[in-house]
């Protein structure tokens, strides 16, 4: 029976999924801050305060940091299982463990047992009841899957030939419209612009009966009038 302590393993979750993959690629003689920093991506600090001191307290590794039998069998999957029931039964009290079994099902109960006995924040007890409820589910399944990354669409480029394609002038291009009734609709063609200038020369002796007949001649054979 474990004593009862003022805190508990806070061992994050990815974590300890994250380290015990790496525990299968090649299993340390002895674990380090750095060790640790490189494995799990964080800095040396953080690891020396976050990781480091829970994996001795749950036995993968001792004061020194070397590393423990119950190690090699944790990165097992057949030995999964056994390895957490072990840890478990070794660092918490008989109290929790009789009175929280199955902290998935009962998370909230989990968290006041942990608030309750250590005094922590929210965050610690939330932190304590997560990792107590990967011990308690001891199943190798629920490690997170590996998401594979989603190929990028490759979009085709235009292939560009040494020929080039003339450009229409405004005058086909405006013949290309369509019209409703579905016939090539023709723009019309103004009729050009014509000006004419008339010189007229009138005799300084002729009357004004004269004048005017030559200005009514005009209009007649010019204006249409």
């Amino acid at each position: 029976m474990a004593e009862t302590k003022t805190s508990f393993p806070m061992l994050p979750k990815a974590h300890w999924w994250a380290l015990r993959e790496k525990f299968k690629q090649s299993i340390p003689g002895i674990v380090t801050d750095s060790y640790l920093a490189a494995a799990l991506n964080m800095k040396v600090r953080s690891a020396r305060t976050n990781v480091l001191p829970y994996l001795k307290d749950i036995g993968l590794i001792d004061e020194e940091g070397k590393t423990h039998d119950l190690a090699k069998a944790w990165r097992d999957d057949q030995q999964y299982a056994g390895v957490c029931k072990q840890i478990r039964q070794e660092i918490y009290p008989e109290d929790l463990l009789s009175a929280v079994p199955n902290p998935m099902e009962d998370r909230e109960a989990a968290q006041r047992w942990f608030a309750n006995h250590t005094g922590v924040g929210i965050s610690a007890v939330r932190r304590m009841t997560q990792f107590y409820t990967i011990l308690s589910e001891a199943d190798a399944s629920r490690r997170p899957q590996k998401t594979k990354t989603p190929m990028k669409s490759i979009t085709p480029k235009r292939v560009t030939t040494g020929k080039t394609t003339p450009k229409k002038t405004a005058a086909v291009a405006a013949s290309d419209q369509i019209s409703p009734s579905g016939a090539l609709a023709i723009a019309p063609i103004s009729p050009p612009d014509v000006s004419i200038n008339l010189e007229i020369h009138i005799s300084a002796d002729a009357t004004p009966d004269q004048i005017d007949k030559i200005f009514e001649s005009m209009a007649k054979h010019i204006y249409k009038k």
